[in-house]
């Protein structure tokens, strides 16, 4: 609290951005270790369930993961293969965009923390200078000079304390992404490639 009354008024408003920030890196970081993607015999097992058509099974096996029942019913949908795989898309496009909610929030906290703290910074250098020109002392009091730098330099220190862990954060959480977009096309792709050459004489 000390801290926050020596760094001045923009203190606050940094305050306020990093429990923002806390709670959206809390929440990507549960939404993201929750999804869950198959493993390897579990997406070889699916892919067998999709190119035979028995949705049944497609279903039963893509239940333990959300994200890919919706995938499955646009799958095993009636329709020609165009149509499914324009299905599928969309069905991928909404998972990624489920896990994309609320990271362009975190990306900015990254980028305005600081140029919040330096600009109380600024404002800080701008007090003590004019502390310092109003003063009765022929010479500079650098005590209180010194003072007035350190106060000024915590909003900077509190600006990069929020955007470093929100800009590594949102880079990991883009990477997952990538990586969930990545793992579900592969799934639609090579369900449609089987049953494309079952469906062939």
């Amino acid at each position: 609290m000390i801290w926050m009354e020596q760094g001045g008024l923009l203190m606050w408003p940094l305050l306020a951005l990093s429990v923002a920030t806390l709670a959206i890196l809390l929440d990507r970081a549960i939404a993201f270790s929750t999804f869950r993607l198959p493993d390897a015999a579990s997406e070889g097992a699916l892919l067998d369930a999709l190119k035979t058509g028995d949705a049944e099974a497609a279903r039963g096996l893509a239940t333990p993961f959300p994200a890919l029942p919706p995938l499955v019913e646009a799958l095993t949908a009636d329709g020609d293969a165009e149509t499914r795989e324009r299905a599928a898309a969309v069905r991928i496009e909404e998972a990624v965009r489920g896990l994309d909610r609320r990271l362009g929030l975190l990306a900015v906290a990254g980028r305005v923390s600081p140029l919040l703290g330096l600009l109380g910074t600024v404002f800080g250098m701008i007090q003590t200078f004019s502390r310092l020109s109003s003063s009765q002392q022929g010479a500079i009091d650098m005590t209180m000079l010194a003072d007035g730098i350190w106060q000024a330099l915590l909003t900077t220190a509190a600006g990069l304390i929020i955007a470093i862990p929100a800009v590594a954060a949102h880079q990991a959480f883009l990477r997952r992404e990538d990586a969930v977009a990545f793992a579900l096309g592969r799934i639609a792709n090579l369900s449609l490639v089987r049953r494309k050459d079952a469906a062939t004489p």
